[in-house]
């Protein structure tokens, strides 16, 4: 069973650029939910069914999504010391069950954001940037915050609370990492290569 890191926090408050970061480290393996669904060609037989939750800023359904994750994890074909650090997963306390079937998780890492008029630019900015219609408009982005503030935040507190780290996430984006890999140092469980 592979080991995993968490990103939680508020869509667009940084998860995909500190998993981006770390992945560049030795055995560490980016997986983001929302860059499996965007990855989706047309054609695929899931493509409709997926967008249809996505565009609307709902969560795509539990048993779908951890298929697909279960799937590009297995494609990674990652070694027995390797963590998985996943951005977008659990977003229920459904899939909090469901994922803790597949990894084992080491840490998480809570990217906190205290004003929301940040993750809001960030998301407008965001969906000029790279054409993401679920960030683009005002309504679609508050009932994303919303969703998230009902069903996703509350998932942390079902995990035990020793493997919380929570970051200052509306810093620059080099300071969040820096204060991720200080906290990632400190842990007997991971080897830098």
């Amino acid at each position: 069973m592979n080991r995993a890191i968490l990103l939680f926090g508020y869509p667009g408050c940084g998860k995909g650029t500190q998993g981006r970061i770390l992945s560049a480290l030795p055995g560490f393996h980016h997986i983001a939910i929302g860059d499996i669904f965007r990855a989706l060609e047309q054609d695929s037989p899931l493509y409709d069914r997926v967008q249809t939750y996505v565009r609307a800023g709902n969560l795509v359904p539990d048993e779908l999504v951890m298929d697909m994750f279960s799937d590009y994890a297995k494609q990674l074909r990652t070694g027995p010391d390797d963590i998985l650090v996943i951005d977008g997963l659990p977003r229920n306390k459904n899939q909090v069950n469901l994922l803790q079937k597949t990894v084992t998780v080491i840490r998480i890492f809570k990217l906190s954001v205290y004003d929301e008029t940040l993750v809001v630019k960030r998301m407008k900015k965001r969906a000029m940037i790279e054409d993401r219609p679920d960030d683009a408009s005002e309504e679609l982005i508050q009932h994303r915050l919303e969703v998230y503030r009902r069903e996703t935040e509350s998932c942390i507190t079902t995990f035990a609370g020793t493997l919380l780290t929570r970051i200052q996430a509306d810093q620059p984006v080099f300071d969040v990492h820096a204060d991720i890999m200080s906290a990632l140092g400190k842990m007997r469980d991971i080897h830098f290569r």
